[in-house]
């Protein structure tokens, strides 16, 4: 029989404090940023980007995006939104990455949803920053498929590449500057 003044054997207590998983999480969203803006910022002067570099934009998009989502505490955005957000942010991807036949017919469509996300993303900012911050996400992915054929298109595509690099910028460095998700 145990005494009341004996301690128990089994407290399996840890005396670690378990910040490795955010704050890497932090640190992969912070890497994956400046890849998805500085893109961005660059496909105002620059052609459409080969393959590799799109990859590499997707992929740092739709980590960015996956970051988001675990360390944002809550979202406005209603559950449906957010998977349609999702779904675009890692088509682009999947394209690039297994289905580049498909990028031809992809080019048509590519615009009307890179007008349709950074919409979404400027009308959500007022309103939820974490929700217009997910949508321009999915609009720099699917910047890698625009290639405009007008001198118009060119206009509207600068335009718009600046605007999602200001805005994924702008939602970082609030949320650096805040030391947490907003």
């Amino acid at each position: 029989m145990r005494s009341a003044r004996q301690p128990d054997v089994h407290d399996h207590g840890s005396t670690v404090p378990v910040l490795f998983g955010p704050v890497l999480l932090y640190l992969i969203g912070y890497f994956a940023v400046p890849v998805v803006a500085g893109f961005a910022f660059l496909r105002i002067f620059t052609p459409p980007p080969g393959r590799a570099d799109a990859l590499l934009v997707t992929g740092a998009s739709t980590t960015a995006y996956l970051v988001a989502m675990l360390l944002v505490p809550s979202l406005v955005l209603p559950p449906q939104a957010i998977v349609l957000l999702l779904a675009a942010g890692i088509v682009p991807f999947v394209i690039w990455w297994r289905a580049p036949h498909l990028i031809v017919r992809v080019v048509a469509v590519a615009p009307w949803l890179v007008a349709a996300a950074t919409t979404t993303a400027l009308l959500r900012a007022t309103v939820d920053q974490s929700g217009g911050y997910l949508a321009a996400l999915a609009a720099v992915s699917w910047l890698t498929f625009c290639v405009p054929r007008s001198r118009a298109g060119r206009v509207v595509l600068r335009l718009t590449a600046g605007t999602l690099a200001l805005s994924v910028v702008a939602f970082i460095g609030t949320v650096a500057a805040s030391g947490r998700w907003l």
